[in-house]
């Protein structure tokens, strides 16, 4: 098992001990167990998924999303900073789309490189939270 943090700007998200956290980076998607190779490193917007036990289904991780952030693994700990978590129980399907819709004109309407960063990661994070809203959805269904 490994002992996960995942915190925010807001406090502590989520902590435990795990069995696997698979992580967004730019390339795709790594999974961190136990005993993982010591790593710190920045990850981009996206879900982060828990299993908690090895014997848990896919349908049983817990999903979060995250707007990107910072992550430390060594041996039996992986700490996860990030300004924005939302949880699965926080996603709400109708208003990611409606944040999505705002992100996507924030893109639109960015008249600076900070500006069109900014909306990109707002893109990014809800994003992330509509595809967490909908496996809420579909594994509560």
């Amino acid at each position: 098992m490994i002992h996960f943090q995942l915190v925010s700007a807001g406090g502590s998200k989520f902590e435990g001990e795990v069995y696997e956290v698979l992580i967004p980076v730019k390339g795709g998607t790594i999974a961190v167990f136990e005993d993982h190779m010591p790593l710190i490193g920045s990850v981009t917007g996206g879900v982060i998924s828990v299993r908690k036990k090895s014997s848990d289904r896919d349908s049983d991780m817990e999903h979060f999303a995250v707007s990107g952030g910072l992550l430390e693994t060594e041996g039996k700990s992986l700490k996860f900073l990030s300004d924005e978590v939302t949880t699965s129980e926080e996603a709400n399907e109708q208003e990611a789309e409606a944040a999505l819709k705002r992100a996507q004109a924030l893109v639109a309407s960015a008249d600076s490189r900070s500006a069109l960063h900014e909306a990109h990661r707002a893109l990014s994070h809800s994003t992330a939270q509509l595809h967490v809203a909908r496996l809420k959805k579909r594994h509560h269904q």
